[in-house]
């Protein structure tokens, strides 16, 4: 397994579950939050390095090391803190950047190339990954578990 150096912001509900996910498979996960309250409240039993921060702040996010970092996922509930922490992420060394959204538009084929510019690497839009969870769910409701892969060309079905 490869291991990776990685920097989340957010410690909601989605930062914290990927962080100790990522934490158990033995990547360094670095966990910044600006409430003291959530970063305290990390559990002691996954290795996880949680410091109170903001999210786009240039010495918050040098301090978690971000210029090491082989990935980046911004996932506050803040849209625009998620895309600008991003952006400062990139222009301070981070290999790749992750940003949750929630606006379609940033997903449309004609302004993936302004955020590629920006060093936002991957978006994730929760509503259209449940919205094809659902439909595909339809689809094959005969089947517990399906995992697709190449884009769909292949299916493993359970």
């Amino acid at each position: 397994m490869q291991y990776f150096d990685v920097v989340i912001v957010g410690a909601g509900q989605v930062g914290t579950h990927v962080s100790k996910m990522l934490s158990r498979e033995d990547h360094d996960i670095t966990l910044v939050d600006e409430d003291k309250v959530k970063t305290d409240a990390i559990d002691s039993d996954c290795d996880v390095f949680a410091f109170q921060g903001t999210p786009t702040s240039l010495k918050a996010l040098s301090d978690a090391g971000v210029s090491e970092a082989d990935l980046f996922i911004g996932v506050t509930p803040n849209e625009s803190q998620n895309i600008t922490a991003c952006i400062l992420a990139y222009e301070l060394g981070a290999k790749k950047t992750l940003a949750r959204i929630n606006n379609y538009e940033y997903l449309l084929p004609e302004n993936q190339s302004l955020f590629k510019k920006l060093g936002i690497d991957v978006m994730i839009y929760p509503e259209l990954l449940a919205a094809k969870e659902i439909a595909a769910s339809i689809k094959v409701n005969w089947v517990r578990q399906w995992m697709e892969f190449s884009g769909g060309e292949l299916t493993l079905i359970g």
